[in-house]
């Protein structure tokens, strides 16, 4: 294995099954019995490792496209999202409405995560992810004025 899933690797092993089959015409198809065998058998090899380099590449693509789809996601929330006090909140008509988000979870992974009310406490809301914990007064809650839901 070259190149472990690059577009290079594919087209060397590509190009030695290629190298293969201009044996096999220069030879004029006449070839004795082990020697056929065996320039099919390197034939064989280097298509079922291109094969393998090209399943190896399409996991590579995939794993890209899913990465681009998850930073387009964020670039589609980050304009918007707002900070208002401590937390972050969706915008409509750029105002903050709804339920606050972790500021520290959507500035460091830009992860979306709702605080909640600590048992026992309304004067302290706590992120389910990081464990942090803000007060409430700066978390409000915000009531959207025109959304219809």
């Amino acid at each position: 294995m070259a190149g472990h899933g690059k577009v290079s690797s594919v087209l060397d092993c590509l190009q030695g099954a290629l190298e293969i089959a201009r044996l096999f015409r220069a030879s004029g198809y006449v070839l004795d019995k082990s020697e056929m065998k065996r320039l099919l058998a390197e034939l064989v090899g280097s298509i079922s490792e291109a094969k393998m380099e090209l399943s190896i590449l399409q996991g590579n693509v995939e794993d890209k496209d899913a990465e681009l789809i998850r930073l387009n996601e964020i670039l589609t929330y980050k304009g918007n999202m707002r900070r208002r006090g401590d937390a972050y909140y969706r915008t409509l008509d750029n105002k903050p409405y709804g339920q606050p988000y972790c500021s520290y979870c959507w500035e460091r992974d830009n992860q979306q995560y709702h605080l909640h009310n600590r048992i026992l406490s309304k004067e302290v809301r706590v992120c389910p992810h990081c464990k942090n914990e803000f007060q409430a007064a700066r978390t409000p809650y915000f009531e959207a004025d025109k959304l219809a839901v």
